[in-house]
């Protein structure tokens, strides 16, 4: 068997059949697509498609234990040289698999990524990975959507599947796993096509920021450990701190890399002198900004850090032009327009009923951006407020039900991933108008 396709349902019957035939047009001279219901109600069954002799279609079910315990399932029961995980919401493209299988090398430790396309309200936003080593992109954050991926069987089994554990709790375990492979070894080559479409839904876990960033502090804590215990030198400090300067500010969680930045003092920075700088002056200008003891703390450690490099010696230039987040500023806030920007401040400043709609690094950046012309906002709003009483940065934070329209003059969104998903929101409600648009869109 050259593929095995696991696709893991829970409760969403009406989206199976567009999975699976998605699955049924790839160009594979063996394949296998195993389907596992976690636990649905009503149980999911196979829809009555025309499958091909070449494909062996399969149905498990299990009680309900999450995802990653729906995959590892999966992963058990694979008869596959290699496996593709697949939502059962998204989509893989016609050419996807098979190029991916041509990128591989079946006697070397390599993963496969492809580019992908995301859904957001009624805009596809496309990507395509480009990085020096997975590890150090990982450091950085997600690299693409599960289903980009094509892996070694023999090296999926090897780190254990997917973790089940407190450490994801049911988010980004995607994200943990490919880590764990990452820093077993396992090396990445990517197809520069796009291949898979991933519909990214309003109410899907991934949409749930604030457990998305718990889940992901504590993945990567857990692989800054990993690295230090093993004092490997797969991995440039600069990377690391950049990575944890990135998430902390997104979180607003510094308290949990203080203890960790300490432990980070022997490492080497595989960079050049510019790069350093040019983010030891991003961290000070942080630490300028910095309103509490934890977040203070925090830059502190970080600026130490940068002051006792020890430079590779042999690394006298910048990393290439096509690395992950190479030069860009890893703290800044969005791609802004100029002269949309300029406008959207001017309305501010005159608004009498101002909302910005996210809470954390976005909602944070402009809180002080705002508040350097004078601009108060009335309050955040928020998808996943649960309680009326809620507030932040001592304002009002609630759900878009609970503001009258009457008492919404201007929104600046706050968001870059849910940006257009946002404006549809809106634009569904009639409220379109009065949002102050600083990126072009």
């Amino acid at each position: 068997m050259d593929l095995s396709i696991i696709i893991t349902v829970y409760n969403q019957q009406h989206y199976l059949e567009r999975a699976l035939l998605s699955c049924l047009r790839q160009h594979i001279e063996a394949l296998e697509i195993i389907v596992v219901d976690d636990g649905s109600e009503p149980a999911i069954v196979l829809p009555s498609l025309d499958v091909p002799s070449h494909v062996t279609l399969r149905l498990l079910s299990k009680s309900n234990g999450g995802v990653a315990s729906a995959r590892n399932l999966g992963i058990s029961e694979a008869q596959g040289h290699f496996i593709k995980f697949l939502d059962c919401d998204d989509e893989l493209l016609p050419e996807c698999c098979s190029l991916q299988l041509s990128s591989l090398e079946p006697s070397r430790a390599e993963l496969s990524i492809i580019g992908y396309k995301v859904l957001q309200a009624d805009k596809w936003v496309q990507g395509i990975p480009k990085f020096d080593t997975l590890l150090q992109a990982l450091f950085q954050g997600n690299v693409a959507p599960l289903h980009s991926f094509m892996y070694r069987t023999e090296d999926v089994r090897m780190v254990g599947g997917f973790d089940e554990t407190e450490r994801t709790l049911q988010a980004m375990e995607d994200y943990d796993f490919n880590f764990r492979l990452a820093l077993a070894g396992v090396n990445a080559v990517t197809v520069h096509q796009t291949g898979v479409l991933y519909h990214r839904l309003a109410n899907s876990r991934s949409s749930n920021t604030n457990k998305v960033h718990s889940a992901n502090v504590r993945i990567l804590l857990n692989a800054i450990e990993t690295v230090v215990m093993s004092r490997s030198r797969q991995v440039c400090l600069l990377d690391l701190l950049q990575g944890i300067a990135l998430l902390a500010v997104q979180s607003q969680d510094f308290c949990s890399f203080i203890k960790i930045l300490p432990s980070l003092r022997q490492m080497v920075v595989e960079s050049s002198q510019l790069m350093v700088s040019k983010f030891s002056l991003q961290v000070q200008s942080r630490l300028e900004l910095a309103k509490h003891v934890d977040e203070k703390e925090f830059w502190i450690l970080q600026k130490q850090l940068l002051s006792e490099v020890k430079l590779d010696p042999l690394q006298s230039l910048s990393p290439p032009g096509y690395a992950l987040r190479p030069a860009s500023p890893p703290l800044a806030a969005h791609y802004f327009d100029g002269v949309l920007l300029a406008k959207a401040l001017a309305k501010a400043s005159g608004s009498k009923a101002l909302w910005l709609w996210g809470t954390g690094m976005w909602a944070d950046y402009w809180l002080g951006m705002l508040g350097s012309f004078g601009v108060q906002p009335v309050g955040f709003i928020d998808s996943f407020v649960s309680d009326d009483g809620t507030t932040y940065k001592g304002l009002p934070c609630l759900g878009l039900s609970k503001v009258p329209d009457h008492l919404i003059e201007h929104v600046i969104i706050c968001s870059r991933d849910s940006y257009f998903t946002i404006m549809h929101i809106l634009s569904e409600r009639q409220l379109d108008h009065r949002i102050l648009h600083y990126v072009t869109i």
